[in-house]
């Protein structure tokens, strides 16, 4: 059996969805609620993709080929045409909230305190795990200056990799997925200035910081993540696309009937077998038509909008966070890395069915307790900060209170 072989692949997927059935019933996890079912169902086998992906990137790691590209286009193309759909999909939807709001305007306050709430808690959560671990390989022992420490912490949380506490590389704990973050605050700051040119206006107060946040990080995208940084953006413009041809009622009734189902499942067969990289025009241009023909409401035969599938969708973001910290733990604590090294290439893929379900499992805790709570206290935390933001302004703005007169009056 080869190391690339596709054989695991459905079962390993099978497994997952198990684990999501059982966890997502004993938590609560139901599907999301919305308009787009057939993305909601599309993202939770996104991020298990890239599971799949870094996966097979560790087994030729363990047999001392490196991180890198594995000798098999499907399973490269798991982990960056994933991300490069995720972003697609970040695109379509914030570009339909503005197209949306192109009369009454966008609540911007609201939209950045969701958009926080939303990323950061989990992933706060996950930097304190990953410099617990760093603190147990490095034995507790400072490696270097504090100030320099400070430095990469910050780094970190402005998800820009680095060494931490000469710990290299840092990344592979929780297999570098930070990285696309910073494309997707990015995009998120943008949206202000996309809005004008949908007419939709904004304040000084809004498009000056969003400015600086564009700005940092594209400066950060071309001195931290270089290697084709930009085109790696392409597909923004994708969802883009998508959010105004999804308007289109004629496009919708044609691309929800089951021949374009075929030929979605036909244009990415050929677009993982024929093309090393899905950013190039042509395969990104695939990518594309399949991405828009989902969001138009094509459930591939049915399986996109599966109540399971939906489920996924939901802890697709714990999935992707985490299943870099499982796979790490699992194999230099549990097994070791010399042991999972030793293991056929059956034994390891039975591994890897394993830790699907522990991904699924911890993934739907971190959902249930971090990435849910959060999302509901986005409303009341936009709240509480207009207020905070108001109260300069209206104590500014309060006349002062004249003396009574009556101390004026002769008694």
């Amino acid at each position: 059996m080869s190391p690339v072989s596709l054989l695991p692949i459905l079962p390993i997927i099978l497994i997952a969805l198990v684990a999501m059935k059982l966890a997502g019933s004993a938590l609560g996890i139901k599907p999301a609620e919305g308009s787009f079912a057939s993305i909601d169902g599309l993202r939770g086998y996104l991020a298990f993709f890239v599971f799949l992906h870094h996966s097979c990137l560790w087994y030729f790691l363990l047999h001392g080929y490196g991180w890198g590209h594995p000798p098999s286009y499907i399973y490269d193309h798991f982990g960056p045409t994933s991300v490069c759909v995720f972003f697609m999909i970040t695109s379509f939807l914030f570009f339909s909230k503005l197209l949306d709001a192109r009369d009454k305007g966008v609540d911007w306050l609201k939209l950045y305190v969701s958009r926080f709430l939303r990323i950061m808690p989990l992933y706060a959560a996950t930097m304190l795990l990953m410099y617990f671990i760093v603190g147990i390989l490095t034995h507790l022992t400072l490696r270097e200056p504090l100030s320099v420490l400070l430095i990469k912490t910050l780094k970190w949380f402005t998800f820009i990799q680095a060494d931490v506490n000469a710990l290299v590389p840092t990344w592979l704990i929780n297999a570098g997925v930070v990285w696309s973050l910073a494309f997707e605050w990015a995009f998120y700051c943008s949206l202000p200035f996309i809005g004008l040119l949908l007419k939709i206006k904004s304040s000084i107060n809004v498009l000056v910081p969003a400015l600086g946040v564009v700005i940092f990080f594209i400066w950060a995208i071309a001195e931290f993540y270089p290697g084709g940084g930009f085109t790696r953006a392409a597909p923004f413009l994708s969802g883009m696309l998508a959010a105004i041809l999804v308007r289109n009622s004629k496009i919708k009734k044609v691309a929800s009937s089951p021949f374009v189902s075929a030929l979605i499942l036909a244009m990415v067969v050929v677009v993982l077998t024929f093309f090393s990289s899905v950013y190039s025009f042509y395969p990104l241009l695939m990518m594309t038509i399949v991405f828009i023909a989902i969001a138009c409401g094509n459930n591939v035969f049915g399986v996109l909008t599966l109540s399971i599938s939906r489920r996924l969708g939901q802890i697709s973001y714990s999935i992707y966070l985490l299943h870099g910290f499982v796979l790490f733990i699992a194999f230099r604590w549990i097994w070791g890395f010399k042991k999972i090294g030793q293991l056929s290439v059956l034994q390891y893929w039975m591994v890897i069915g394993a830790l699907a379900m522990v991904v699924v499992i911890v993934s739907s805790l971190c959902y249930r307790f971090i990435e849910r709570p959060s999302q509901d206290a986005a409303p009341g935390a936009a709240k509480k900060i207009r207020v905070w933001l108001a109260w300069p302004v209206s104590f500014m703005k309060r006349k002062p209170a004249l003396p009574s007169q009556d101390i004026l009056r002769e008694r």
